[in-house]
């Protein structure tokens, strides 16, 4: 036994070991009616262990998701939050090598792959404090040669406190807006990693030698639409886009090749996370759902908001990435009034 499977069986050995194991799943192995140290034998085995309420990642102490055998090394940890756009914010803990499979791996693996740019600067205009993707940004950058990315301040949090078209918003969008012009104004920046809304804002502002200068654009964190992408070529035309989708509870999947018309592709990396849709309607979109393998949290079955449709590679190259993903990620459309007008 190998890849995905094994990697099953090892953690869930971690996580239901008796005297070692995390205090969840151990409270919870009595209710399941099998034994999972016996009966668990590989991926299609995960959809028989419950899903964890995202309630109990937002109300319970880390440490109750991470077996016991770890808890002496919590110097080591890195800590992650979600931005809590549809409910308290849920926390998880990530492992060293963990934190570098789940967001800097499948990046550096992805930008070899579509030749994003190496030892440029970066500017990164994203959540800092407890989001980890401000902590993987930083990794990202230095992974391909790059100094720690300069960076502004943004709380997307009290952005979605603003009324959606109010002058508080757009005051505190110009605010971000004017903080990376000043950067790359009196800076080198070669590498933008930003929302669409801000890369929109930044390729509506800057002149166009600035623009130019753009070598690689790294997007994520919100959904975009085809006209966007059109965009996105007129505003930095020597620019490689490379976008990615996850979570902060799971990682990154970024996308392996350019945006196509049925919109971008993605896949997941290695054998700690399995993405897929589920549930499709007559269209072939559904829910994403993933399933994370670490010894930091045994996360099955999880259900996202947002609704996708499947991708398949059309390689074979053995890269680590799998070959089935999702395409087209987005909220469902009774979620998108809400979220719109957002900054991440």
């Amino acid at each position: 036994m190998s890849g995905p499977d094994a990697r099953v069986v090892e953690i869930v050995a971690e996580h239901f070991d008796p005297r070692w194991g995390s205090p969840w799943w151990l409270a919870r192995a009595a209710e399941l009616g099998f034994d999972p140290l016996r009966e668990m034998r590989g991926v299609a085995d995960l959809e028989r262990l419950p899903p964890v309420p995202f309630a109990a990642l937002a109300s319970l102490p880390v440490e109750t998701f991470v077996p016991r055998r770890h808890h002496g090394a919590r110097a080591e940890w890195i800590l992650s939050e979600t931005g809590g756009t549809t409910g308290a914010p849920a926390r998880t803990v990530f492992l060293p090598d963990e934190f570098e499979a789940a967001f800097v791996a499948p990046f550096v693996a992805a930008a070899t792959r579509m030749r994003f740019p190496r030892e440029r600067s970066w500017l990164y205009l994203g959540p800092s404090g407890p989001h980890v993707i401000g902590k993987a940004a930083r990794a990202c950058a230095r992974a391909l040669g790059a100094m720690e990315p300069f960076t502004v301040d943004l709380d997307p949090r009290w952005v979605r406190k603003l009324p959606g078209d109010s002058l508080a918003r757009r005051r505190y969008t110009e605010h971000v807006v004017s903080q990376a012009l000043a950067i790359i104004a009196s800076q080198e920046i070669g590498v933008l990693f930003a929302t669409p809304p801000l890369l929109a804002a930044l390729g509506e502002r800057l002149e166009r030698d600035a623009r130019e200068h753009i070598a690689g654009v790294h997007l994520g964190g919100m959904a975009a639409d085809a006209g966007f992408w059109k965009r996105l070529g007129e505003w930095f035309p020597n620019a490689v886009a490379l976008a990615g989708y996850g979570n902060s509870l799971a990682g990154l999947c970024p996308q392996l090749a350019p945006t196509g018309p049925g919109g971008p592709e993605y896949f997941a990396h290695g054998s700690r996370l399995v993405l897929e849709v589920v549930g499709s309607d007559a269209s072939g979109r559904g829910r994403v759902r993933f399933s994370r393998i670490d010894r930091g949290a045994l996360l099955p079955g999880m259900l996202e908001r947002d609704e996708a449709g499947r991708a398949a590679r059309g390689d074979r190259r053995d890269d680590g990435f799998h070959a089935a993903g999702i395409r087209d990620p987005r909220p469902p459309r009774e979620a998108t009034a809400a979220l719109a007008g957002g900054l991440y």
